[in-house]
């Protein structure tokens, strides 16, 4: 009687791993959770860019200009953060390969789904 309950256990479990692999492919889970980490560091870096660079320079070519109504209201000081930025880059671009790897890794030769082979089984349907 424990030999078929074993036997029981290890095919629900092999079921599972397929519904969850079917699930994973059938609705791009690898390309969405991919896609949705790189924009969120993307977004930072875009940030940044514009906070620690772009509106610096702008403040300062704008007090260069010495244009009076502008000078009142712009502020005295600007500072930029070439730091700041290239840390955002440089995560950026760790971001970017750790997630490679994490597809590549967790779902490929952990839960074994192949990608290829499931894009080539859907194109021939």
């Amino acid at each position: 009687m424990s030999v078929s309950l074993q036997t029981s256990d290890q095919e629900n479990k092999k079921i599972f791993w397929q519904q969850l692999n079917k699930f994973i492919m059938d609705n791009n889970i690898i390309g969405t959770a991919a896609g949705v980490s790189i924009a969120l560091i993307t977004k930072d870096v875009i940030q940044s860019l514009v906070s620690d660079i772009i509106f610096p320079a702008i403040i300062f070519i704008l007090i260069k200009l010495n244009i009076k109504d502008l000078t009142k209201i712009l502020p005295r000081t600007y500072k930029f953060d070439f730091k700041n930025f290239m840390k955002e880059f440089i995560s950026w671009i760790f971001i970017v390969i750790l997630t490679f790897v994490f597809v590549k890794v967790a779902f490929e030769k952990i839960l074994g789904i192949d990608q290829k082979n499931h894009q080539n089984k859907k194109s021939t349907l």
